[in-house]
Parts: structure tokens; C-alpha cells; sequence
């Protein structure tokens, strides 16, 4: 923790936890109080980092309601795989896309790491969403594999590999589009108070072409140098971070929503605070 920070207004201490928060970790909470207060955690796609941490809503808002997508059984609900993702987000994802180094940014930074966390946890937690449509586009299949305790058989049934290829390839030419600066020299110029606003958007949709283009050639190459997209990140790193984690871990989610749809506890393998196949 960090000495005289303390808790976060507004925020409880869990009783047995000591308030040693990290900077992120102080943030965080902060940051989930305040949104708890205006109901984002009563909508069924938002997970807090520290549901113990916030308190009770006392407000006049009323409760938001939503469709009944999704199946209404508590321990379905309580699904809350922040834990383990925020976890690999400390440990895997920001070693792999920083630099080594202290740049004294720790507000601008831990802002930044929130709105990623909230994005990725938001991503990851859809998998409650699409185990809801596999399931009711085929509840006899995943009924007797969970019967059978057969989490590996839900597994394949609920795996797309097309799709998630497709998810690989868009999440590559996103970062290569997205994740590099504009290539300033292919830009036209312009003499003062002259409007040329036509090639500049022609200009900027070729650079991003030519990004897209690279991304999706470097990705069938063998060559590791021939990898290297100058950037602020390798488009190369961003997949692997879905790959290996983001997907997993929405798969994860569905295993566990499916068993439980199911009426069984899922596998130890399962559980929330950890991955089925660990990087």
C-alpha cells in the first residue's frame, strides 16, 4: 500500500482487510464508489473490481431496469471474474505493452488503467450473454455434457474457431491502425488559410490502409523482425493478449455460466479467481 492514502471516501473496509491500497488500487475503489452511486453496477453488463468495497446505495435514484436477457439465478449473477483479470492486467498485460522505466505519470496513468480495466471486464463478461444464446440454441447438447461433468465437451461445443480468428485479425489491424502515429510526411500541404481538408482525409485513410495491410501480412510471416510494426504497441502483442487471455477468459465465463445453467457448480478449474489454462 501507500502510506497515508488510506480508504477512499465513501468507500467500506471489508472487515479482516487491512487499507493497504496500492495508487490503482485507491483510484479504483474511488472511482467504483462513485459510479455505484448512479447505478452502473446494477446494470447486468458491469462488474465492479471491489464489490466489497462499496457501500450500499442510499440515494432516490430508482432501480434501472433491464430485459430479462440472461438467466436470473444468483449465483449466475454473482459471476464475477474481475479478480483474476485484474490480476494478468498487473502481471502480464502491462509488462507486455510498457516500457521499463518511472515517467512520475501516476495519475494520468492509473486513469488510464482504469478505463482499460473497466473496457476489458465489460468485454469479458459478454461471455454471460453469449452462453445465454448458445444455450438456448441448443439446451439439450449442453444439458447432458454438464450432467456427464464433461466441462472440456462444453468447451468445444460453445468454441467457434472461425470467429474468434476473426476476433484475432480485427483486434491486430485495430492496434496497427489505431495504436501508431500519423505518418505526417504522406500528409499535403496546405499554405496558410488554404482549405484542403479532402486530402487530408484521403491521406489519413491511405496511412491507415497501408497499417492494415501491414498488420495482416506481418501476422503470416515467419519472420520475426518482419513482426515489428512501429507504434506505441506490436500489433503482435495485442493479439497474443487476446489469445491467450481476453478470450480465454471469456470462454471461461461461459463454461461457468453454462454449468450453472445447467443447475451444477462448475469445476474447480472454473472458478473465478483463476484460468482453466494458466499463461
Amino acid at each position: 500500500g501507500v502510506p497515508g492514502l488510506g480508504a477512499p471516501p465513501g468507500s467500506r473496509v471489508p472487515e479482516g482487510e487491512e487499507d493497504g491500497l496500492s495508487f490503482l488500487d485507491f483510484m479504483l475503489v474511488g472511482t467504483e464508489v462513485l459510479h455505484s452511486a448512479v447505478r452502473r453496477y446494477e446494470s447486468p453488463e458491469e462488474h465492479a473490481f471491489f464489490p466489497d468495497r462499496l457501500p450500499k446505495r442510499t440515494n432516490s435514484l430508482s432501480k434501472l431496469d433491464y430485459p430479462n436477457l440472461l438467466s436470473e439465478d444468483a449465483a449466475i449473477n454473482a459471476l464475477n471474474w474481475n479478480k483474476i483479470l485484474y490480476r494478468k492486467y498487473l502481471d502480464v498485460i502491462v509488462p507486455a505493452i510498457s516500457n521499463q522505466g518511472d515517467d512520475e505519470q501516476y495519475g494520468s496513468t492509473v486513469i488510464a488503467d482504469i478505463a482499460v480495466l473497466q473496457a476489458l471486464s465489460k468485454r469479458i463478461h459478454f461471455g454471460k450473454f453469449v452462453a445465454e444464446s448458445k444455450y438456448c440454441s441448443n439446451p439439450d447438447g449442453f444439458q447432458q455434457l454438464v450432467e456427464a461433468n464433461d466441462a472440456d465437451g462444453v468447451m468445444a461445443l460453445l468454441t467457434n474457431e472461425k470467429v474468434e480468428e476473426q476476433v484475432l485479425t480485427r483486434a491486430r489491424l485495430k492496434a496497427a491502425t489505431y495504436g501508431r502515429e500519423p505518418i505526417l510526411s504522406s500528409l499535403p500541404t496546405t499554405k496558410d488559410g488554404e482549405e484542403n481538408s479532402t486530402s487530408i482525409i484521403a491521406a489519413a485513410a491511405a496511412a491507415a490502409v497501408v497499417a492494415a495491410v501491414e498488420a495482416v501480412q506481418n501476422s503470416k510471416s515467419c519472420d520475426a523482425s518482419a513482426q515489428k510494426i512501429k507504434g506505441k504497441v506490436d500489433p503482435g502483442i495485442i493479439e497474443s493478449i487476446y489469445r491467450q487471455l481476453i478470450i480465454p477468459m471469456t470462454k471461461d465465463i461461459e463454461v461457468a455460466y453454462l454449468f450453472l445453467r445447467c443447475g451444477k457448480e462448475p469445476p474447480m478449474e472454473y472458478s473465478s479467481d483463476r484460468m482453466s489454462v494458466d499463461v
